[in-house]
């Protein structure tokens, strides 16, 4: 086989593992398939209380529910060193969290990122429900008590200003008709995190547990911009990391872990992320909690379900709202950081990442920082590089006796494979010589590749002109090009698919016309698949061509002296 006949293979590898990693969002394997329907789980005679059918919001499911006093809302407004928050006595929510250091938009007057999204039904995140079977039997009508519209009373002061070390606690209480139900919130200056205490009492029969629910749209970009903050559910139990995206099939079935009939898991954490942000449900000393996730309509449902005992229950939890950045997330613990996906090459993406962060401290530019970092790595990967170069002119030079080799034994190809490995013998010649360097350097370009595309210190990150946000496609103007998300002209992709096309054009040629046809091709391939990517990869992969005609001009002019 031809040198560039592996080299085409070895592209197109590279182009189903970039398929692989940036199109199918899994990394991590689902819970298997084949549980048991929640209509069948609660035929069974232990059946756990599954929420998948309910179809209300109401205080309560049974007929004559008490009505809910009316009373003005009142806010609680939060300042710590790291965001500003927002509690709301109806329904005991938190209406707002913004996070300082990150904006809505590149424009740095724009306010601070607002991390809470309302449901479709403008419901806000961390209610409160108590559920419970009606009727006879452990199989009777499933019964719930929501917090919704309940009128909670505020204990402590309508503004906290923390900083460093301080700390302040914040008290949301409803005596309400199906028991009373306290939500404790204490804040600190310095912490990412948040303590809660959930306290329930007097929960009257027929309800048996309690839920903590945080609820998000599906559909939408955020304020008009290009962004969607939450698009996919993530959990760990007994060590292993779970994440579903809102549209996979198992949230439109549901989850409930652990499944009926199975025993009781660690759960450590449970939440909503995106690409760049997370929510995070971390619940404390809860041996028996379960959880529940579901996607119905236009939301998707987390949801913690605590046991109630005798009416009761003593919950704590601590609670993440903030970006999917490596340090905080190892300073809050619990092993938050695996929400970072950076694929099956994360080993060599996160000192990556690591090394980009470290070169910012220096040039406070990321652009600058995926330039430095590609020309290391391209140093590294030098030796290799000019061997593939070497191979390849070695296999240029035995053209003409490789096609007088496919003249002369044109009818047995036995033999023709059988002379070629002698040529390549005798002119020591290995032609697999060309395509090992690049193998070895896929791990390194998949790890990159992966940091880049999910580094939360991209997001806004300016480069220069008219490239003011690292993590989202270039675009230049406003004309709407056709096979082109958002308005503009991919301008640096376009340098990108222009140098892979003198890249080829300085590539010894193949003996095979139609091969070498199919590889001056994929320049506009590339440019194809690149259009709607984040422009720090398409500067990576820009830089990289251009270090690469660098080195086959150097070796040619070396070689012809």
């Amino acid at each position: 086989m031809e040198n560039r006949a592996l080299l085409a293979v070895v592209v197109s590898l590279l182009i189903l593992l970039a398929y692989q990693t940036f199109i199918l969002p899994h990394f991590y394997p689902s819970l298997s398939d084949g549980r048991p329907s929640t209509e069948q789980a609660a035929d069974t005679q232990q059946a756990p209380l599954l929420p998948a059918d309910d179809t209300t919001s109401s205080t309560e499911t049974a007929e004559n529910a008490p009505p809910q006093p009316a009373a003005p809302e009142q806010l609680v407004t939060i300042e710590t060193d790291w965001f500003n928050a927002v509690l709301s006595s109806l329904g005991g929510r938190i209406k707002a969290f913004h996070l300082k250091g990150y904006r809505t938009s590149v424009d740095p007057n724009s306010s601070f990122q607002d991390l809470i999204v309302p449901s479709s039904n403008l419901q806000f995140p961390f209610g409160v429900e108590l559920r419970g079977r009606g009727g006879s039997g452990a199989a009777g009508n499933l019964v719930t008590a929501s917090d919704a519209d309940a009128a909670y009373t505020i204990e402590g002061p309508a503004t906290l200003n923390l900083q460093g070390e301080e700390t302040g606690r914040v008290a949301l209480v409803w005596p309400g008709p199906f028991g009373s139900i306290r939500k404790t919130f204490e804040f600190s200056g310095a912490a990412h995190d948040i303590s809660v205490n959930l306290d329930i009492s007097g929960a009257p029969s027929p309800y048996s547990e309690a839920a903590v629910t945080w609820e998000v749209p599906t559909e939408g970009k955020l304020h008009g911009t290009r962004e969607v903050l939450f698009d996919h559910t993530v959990f760990m139990t007994n060590g292993k990391f779970v994440t579903d995206t809102f549209d996979s099939s198992g949230l439109k079935e549901g989850k409930f872990i652990p499944e009926p009939g199975e025993p009781p898991v660690d759960l450590a954490w449970a939440g909503l992320a995106g690409r760049h942000f997370l929510v995070a449900l971390m619940p404390i000393d809860a041996p028996n909690l379960s959880l529940w996730l579901k996607k119905r309509d236009h939301d998707v449902t987390a949801k913690l379900l605590y046991p109630l005992e005798e009416g009761r229950l003593e919950g704590h939890l601590s609670l993440y709202i903030g970006a999917k950045q490596v340090a905080t997330l190892e300073q809050v613990g619990h092993r938050l950081e695996r929400t970072i996906d950076l694929g099956y090459f994360s080993f060599i993406g996160f000192p990556l990442l690591w090394a980009l962060r470290l070169s910012h401290r220096l040039t406070s530019n990321y652009g600058i920082d995926i330039i430095l970092l590609t020309v290391v790595i391209k140093i590294l990967f030098l030796p290799l590089t000019q061997k593939s170069f070497e191979t390849m002119r070695a296999m240029q030079k035995l053209q003409p006796q490789m096609a007088k080799l496919r003249e002369q034994y044109k009818d047995d190809q036995e033999a023709l494979n059988k002379e070629m490995m002698e040529l390549y013998r005798r002119h020591k010649v290995n032609p697999f010589g060309g395509c090992v360097p690049m193998l070895l350097q896929f791990p390194v370009f998949i790890g990159l590749y992966q940091a880049l595309m999910n580094a939360v210190e991209l997001r806004h990150a300016p480069f220069f002109l008219w490239i003011d946000d690292l993590s989202a496609p270039d675009r230049l103007g406003s004309i709407q090009l056709p096979f082109v998300e958002h308005a503009g002209i991919p301008v640096l992709t376009v340098f990108m698919g222009a140098s892979m096309l003198a890249q080829q054009w300085m590539t010894p040629p193949a003996g095979d016309p139609a091969q070498q046809r199919v590889m001056m091709l994929m320049p506009l391939l590339f440019t194809f698949v690149f259009v709607n990517f984040p422009s720090g990869l398409v500067l990576y992969w820009l830089v990289n061509n251009v270090l690469t005609i660098a080195q086959q001009y150097y070796i040619s002019r070396s070689q012809a002296a």
